[in-house]
C-alpha cells in the first residue's frame, strides 16, 4: 500500500483525524477506498506541502496550537470523569442506613 493512512497524513499536517476526512469529503485531499482487513479504509497518495512559518518567530505554530487545543479538550474530558467517579466512590464509602422498622416489628420483638 503506498501513500498516506489518514493517521500519517493528519500528523503531517498538523490536524486530527476528523479533520483529514473533512478535507476528503470537500475535496481538498485526494483519496482513495483500498480493501483492507478490517474492511474499506482511504488512503491519500499526495499531500499538500505544508506552508513555511514566516522567519518571525513571534507568530504560533498552527499545527501546536490545534494538538494544544486537542489536548485541553481531552484534560478538560478527563477532569468531569474524575469527578464524577469520584462521586460515585463517595457514594459507595457513605456509611449504609439501617432500613426502619416497622411498629409490630418493634413491638413483637424475638426474645432469646
Amino acid at each position: 500500500m503506498s501513500g498516506y493512512t489518514l493517521r500519517e497524513a493528519a500528523q503531517a499536517l498538523g490536524v486530527s483525524i476528523v479533520t483529514i476526512r473533512r478535507y476528503i469529503k470537500s475535496g481538498k485531499l485526494k483519496a482513495k477506498l483500498v480493501p483492507t482487513k478490517f474492511g474499506e479504509s482511504y488512503v491519500i497518495e499526495d499531500l499538500p506541502l505544508p506552508t513555511k512559518p514566516s522567519s518571525d518567530d513571534t507568530q504560533p505554530i498552527p499545527p501546536l496550537i490545534n494538538r494544544i487545543e486537542q489536548l485541553s479538550q481531552e484534560v478538560g474530558y478527563w477532569k468531569a470523569k474524575a469527578e464524577l467517579l469520584e462521586q460515585r466512590l463517595l457514594l459507595l464509602e457513605a456509611p449504609k442506613q439501617t432500613p426502619k422498622q416497622r411498629w409490630w416489628q418493634r413491638l413483637f420483638r424475638p426474645r432469646h
